[in-house]
């Protein structure tokens, strides 16, 4: 399952980072929008996603008990880079990553509501 937990997390943060991209580029060079981050907001919080993505490749594990573990000591860091953030854009960024690590965490531990066999992203 280690494969899986760390595959999902790296698969949905790039995702994440190509998404925002694509933002910036639509809004580039054009008024703000009426809600949400602009162009350079959105890269901004991409960024920040290609950060995440950085730490979680950086990680060190064995088995899935490492990895879980190592999850578990990231949620802190990525907290404590959201209070750092001068932008609510890329707070959002940090704080719903450390969010879902430790929703990530608690499913592949049971301690979740959602069946073993639930999608990750449900």
């Amino acid at each position: 399952m280690s494969h899986d937990v760390l595959t999902y997390l790296l698969d949905r943060f790039a995702t994440d980072a190509n998404t925002l991209r694509a933002r910036a580029q639509m809004f580039a060079g054009k008024a703000s929008p009426e809600h949400g981050p602009d162009s350079a907001a959105s890269m901004e919080m991409a960024d920040a996603c290609d950060r995440i993505v950085a730490m979680l490749n950086d990680l060190s594990h064995d088995d899935e008990d490492e990895l879980l573990d190592a999850l578990d000591t990231l949620g802190p860091e990525l907290h404590a880079l959201a209070e750092r953030a001068p932008d609510e854009y890329v707070r959002s960024v940090y704080g719903g990553a450390a969010t879902r690590l430790q929703e990530v965490v608690m499913r592949a531990r049971g301690d979740g509501h959602d069946d073993d066999d639930a999608d990750p992203d449900e």
